[in-house]
């Protein structure tokens, strides 16, 4: 009897918390939605009264944009007159930036219609254009105080599902395949009041995998080992959180926003969009086809970790011969480049590169040669960056060389000797086979650095001559910020990176298997 009743009291409880979770994002929902209603109802009726030369509304910006025309000074350039409202007379302590009308202007040439839209800023603003002549009449509503709506929903999806994952973890077999569903599926109703419907459809997806995955038994197997290992586990958990939190998070939403169209602070779905324009090369702002970068991306990696294992390795049987003195000391400087940080020595090498300044050039003419302008071709500029990052990437493969070559026993160099091997065959039967399975993680680790080392090539050439010396990772960033804020297609160069990366390795690590299982 008391069971029962300790039962009754848990569902009474669990159910009283769905219905007050519950209650409460519906409370939120409904009341910021009236206020969004509001806000853009003012901006669209103030826009309205501007294009009818009406003043706008009381507590409404208003402004009447003019076209844009060539400007006087620059004919590439475009600027606009504006005409102010009475309502930034009236308000004129509260006048927002003159970028919103601007940016608003534009985006009523770019569509040809009239819109009225919230602005994506969190300030509860909104923004409406209409037609006026050649002019665009624009009004911006008032910032509004909406409730903590992303706080409380979050605070509420996160406690509901957690109720109905551990109700049905607590009844088991169908219950629990059932409530974990119910409770992760839960965790898409912020997406859906956002109206993001894909990321609501991942979210679904998610907890089906969960039920296949119960249903297969795995989740009560990683269960037990959970709490055999409980103890591990509490060591690893604050550095598993760490990298959910720093890694796997901002890596899921760099993925998700790879399929949005970031333009003037508006986000808005467009599936795969981003990646065809960026495979097919049309990218409206980009200077360069995109496999042009990407040849230019495989070249610079596979010069750079070529000379990083040509120089490491010979440096290192260099240091290793017992006739070298002073070794400490030569392994000591030759680790410097290493232990600098990358982007102050990209600096200086940008420096000594100067073509007026610069110390490789006066050493040119100190050696009687004409200098050299770095950065006005592309084979000049490229092997500027090629010979910094050589700099500074061939000390790591020189330390792991060394402690491979520790490891060889010297009796396999004697015993070669004494059968009248000579050093190139000693080399290449003992040493090479011994450096190898070292090398090769360095080699994986060193192509994926030198894949996406954006500080030597935006520090020492920045892209010149005209973007030709630019690589996959600094094209990603020139779309993020340099060519209109278009983070979505930066998420998806991100994403197509990624991609190339994880196939070079899969590839990789199967041609360096077959090898190993054929000798």
């Amino acid at each position: 009897m008391t069971g029962f009743v300790h039962r009754q009291l848990r569902d009474f409880a669990i159910a009283g918390a769905f219905a007050i979770l519950i209650a409460s994002v519906a409370f939120v929902a409904v009341r910021n939605r009236e206020l969004i209603e509001r806000q853009l109802g003012l901006a669209d009726r103030s826009a309205a009264a501007l294009a009818e030369d009406r003043e706008p509304l009381p507590t409404v910006h208003g402004a009447l944009i003019g076209p844009a025309l060539p400007s006087p000074k620059h004919a590439f350039l475009r600027h606009r007159e504006v005409r102010e409202g009475a309502a930034w007379r009236t308000l004129a302590s509260s006048r927002p930036d003159d970028k919103l009308f601007y940016d608003a202007a534009t985006r009523f040439d770019r569509d040809h219609q009239p819109f009225v839209d919230l602005l994506r800023d969190g300030s509860g603003r909104a923004v409406a254009a209409r037609a006026h002549g050649t002019e665009v009449a624009v009004a911006v509503t008032v910032p509004i105080a909406p409730a903590s709506y992303p706080l409380l929903v979050m605070i509420g999806v996160l406690g509901l599902g957690a109720a109905l994952t551990a109700a049905g973890a607590l009844a088991g077999g169908v219950a629990a395949r059932i409530g974990a569903f119910a409770g992760l599926a839960v965790l898409a109703i912020p997406t859906l009041l956002w109206h993001s419907w894909f990321a609501a459809l991942a979210i679904g997806l998610v907890a089906l995998a969960v039920v296949q995955l119960q249903r297969a038994g795995l989740t009560d197997r990683l269960a037990r080992g959970l709490h055999h290992h409980r103890v591990a586990v509490s060591f690893l958990a604050p550095a598993g959180l760490a990298m959910l939190a720093l890694v796997a998070a901002p890596f899921l939403l760099g993925l998700i926003l790879g399929f949005y169209d970031h333009h003037q602070g508006t986000w808005s779905f467009v599936g795969l969009h981003n990646f065809v324009e960026i495979l097919s090369g049309n990218g409206l702002d980009d200077p360069l086809n995109f496999w042009f970068t990407l040849g230019v991306t495989v070249l610079w990696t596979t010069c750079n970790v070529v000379l990083h294992v040509v120089i490491g390795v010979a440096l290192a049987l260099l240091l290793s011969r017992k006739w070298m003195r002073g070794k400490g000391v030569f392994r000591m400087l030759l680790i410097l480049p290493w232990a600098i940080p990358n982007y102050i020595t990209a600096l200086m090498w940008h420096g000594m590169f100067d073509g007026q300044y610069g110390a490789i050039n006066s050493l040119l003419h100190a050696m009687g040669l004409s200098g050299v302008s770095w950065w006005t071709s592309w084979l000049p500029s490229f092997a500027s960056n090629v010979i910094t990052n050589t700099w500074l990437g061939f000390p790591f493969m020189m330390v792991v060389a060394l402690g491979a070559l520790q490891n060889i026993p010297t009796e396999l160099y004697e015993a070669a000797a004494v059968d009248g091997a000579s050093s190139w065959q000693r080399f290449r039967h003992i040493t090479l086979p011994h450096l190898r399975p070292a090398l090769g993680p360095a080699v994986a680790l060193g192509s994926i650095w030198t894949f996406n080392m954006f500080n030597v090539i935006y520090l020492v050439s920045n892209g010149k001559p005209g973007g030709t010396t630019n690589i996959l990772v600094t094209d990603a960033y020139r779309w993020a910020f340099e060519r209109g804020d278009r983070y979505g297609m930066a998420a998806a160069y991100g994403t197509i990176i990624f991609g190339i990366l994880l196939l070079w390795n899969v590839l990789g690590g199967r041609l360096v298997r077959s090898k190993e299982a054929d000798a």
